[in-house]
């Protein structure tokens, strides 16, 4: 056989030569290379290297609740690292533990709202878009206890706080004087509490003794300081909350009455209890009281306007338990129909106290000063102009005065009293006008719904050495 050309035998060298090299670096990035000075052996460093005090003080930069469950679902050290108590006062000092994900809106028929897809009167709308594509049964109510009867009850969400919601009996019915009975109170009725989250509820059964005394209203108020954890939870949680109930007492005077504030605790030593001292204040109301309507929650406070009282409005502390009679300026109060007068929280500044008015078809928003008590025109929205260039509006609309749905701190749900399916909302931080929001299809109340706090965590407590199981 004739020998190879020179040029040849370079070539199948070279080639050689580099696949021997590339062969050298493949091994030498997966051996133990040596370390500098003392000859001792080092291994590239991954995630699980980092020392516990560092990996909170990553962790700590994450921005919200939200992102600390999605770091937490990672594995079961970092489960543990945020599940330690230090850690969590730590954040909340931080961050603060507040995180709204969404809203519970409730669906009133007589406006024409669709219920959602399995026929539920209270549907979950997301917030923010961290939230939305996660699984809808996180925030699913199809957990909550049906009653032995069938169809004759159901239950109506009345109020929110922090991850709980407070769910009261109502009467399934057609008849007009049937749902105006439920929704005047003419009954302290049966409560539910649950937490959507972790599927968990609780069933209070209202107290004999105050069954028939009209109710003005059932809310969720923080658990007992004294059972607080040390993670600066604030307060609420299913082993932890109070549910308050103010009633309308005829039996202390024959033609007047007297407000009493009810106060259930949860706890194996809680239950209901009558506040005496609420009770005993001066305060007289209307013999009859669908002369009283629930006008909002405020700084820590419920508010209830009195008609024909000269504009008297019932005060209840949610601090002392204690009740009161205020006076708005004339030029707020006007009258303190439902439909156009609400009272609301100051948005950022949780304390401040706004009341929202529908002024011949004007939308004002009053918000008094701190300190000086003054109350100035916080916004002004002329209705009937702010919607003229909507999809469906009709010149027709606004003949009557509009009438307000629902209100919080950061919307106004309102609607024409000629086409009361025509709602739509006013952003009350710029004034925007639209119809196009999902929270636009269900007339209603909407309640708040925070994440849990501290977060509901399974955590593995003798993390060490050994393989890690994830959950």
């Amino acid at each position: 056989m004739p020998p190879s050309p020179p040029m040849a035998t370079t070539e199948r060298r070279r080639r050689c030569g580099q696949r021997q090299r590339r062969d050298k670096h493949k091994r030498g990035s997966s051996m133990k290379v040596a370390g500098a000075g003392d000859g001792a052996a080092a291994v590239m460093t991954t995630v699980e290297d980092v020392p516990d005090h560092l990996l909170e003080v990553i962790l700590l930069r994450l921005d919200s609740s939200v992102s600390l469950l999605r770091a937490a679902a990672a594995c079961t050290r970092w489960r543990r690292v945020v599940a330690d108590a230090g850690f969590l006062r730590s954040f909340r000092s931080l961050h603060g533990a507040r995180h709204v994900v969404g809203r519970y809106h409730t669906v009133d028929p007589c406006f024409g709202s669709p219920p959602s897809a399995g026929g539920s009167s209270v549907v979950f709308v997301p917030s923010s878009p961290l939230v939305i594509g996660v699984d809808s049964r996180f925030f699913s109510l199809d957990f909550l206890p049906d009653y032995d009867d069938g169809a004759s009850w159901s239950w109506e969400l009345v109020d929110s706080r922090g991850g709980l919601l407070l769910f009261s009996k109502k009467r399934k019915s057609t008849s007009r004087w049937a749902a105006m009975a439920d929704a005047r109170g003419f009954s302290f009725p049966d409560l539910v509490v649950c937490e959507p989250l972790t599927r968990r509820y609780q069933g209070i059964a209202s107290p004999v003794c105050f069954r028939r005394h009209p109710c003005l209203g059932v809310f969720l108020l923080d658990g007992d300081a004294a059972d607080a954890d040390d993670t600066g939870s604030g307060g609420i949680g299913m082993s932890n909350f109070r549910v308050v109930a103010a009633l309308h007492d005829r039996t202390w005077q024959h033609d007047r009455a007297v407000p009493l504030a009810c106060v259930f605790t949860s706890g194996s030593d809680g239950g209901w209890r009558v506040l005496q001292s609420a009770a005993a204040s001066a305060v007289d109301l209307p013999e009859r009281f669908d002369f009283i309507n629930f006008a909002g929650r405020a700084g820590g406070c419920l508010y209830w306007g009195i008609d024909g009282e000269d504009g008297a409005m019932l005060v209840l502390d949610e601090a002392t338990m204690r009740f009161s009679i205020d006076m708005f300026p004339e030029t707020i109060r006007a009258s303190y129909d439902k439909w156009t007068f609400r009272v609301i929280d100051g948005g950022d500044d949780g304390d401040a106290l706004r009341v929202v008015r529908v002024m011949r078809n004007d939308l004002k928003v009053f918000a008094q000063l701190a300190g000086s008590g003054e109350w100035v025109v916080e916004r002004l929205v002329s209705l009937p102009e702010a919607t003229r260039e909507l999809p469906g509006r009709r010149e027709t609309y606004f003949r009557q005065e509009a009438k307000i749905v629902a209100a919080n701190a950061a919307y106004v749900l309102l609607t024409p009293q000629e086409k009361k399916r025509w709602l739509f909302s006013v952003e009350l931080e710029t004034g925007k006008v639209e119809r196009r929001h999902e929270r636009n299809r269900y007339a209603g109340a909407a309640y708040s719904y925070e994440l849990p706090w501290p977060p509901a965590l399974l955590a593995c407590a003798d993390y060490g050495g050994g393989r890690r199981r994830r959950r």
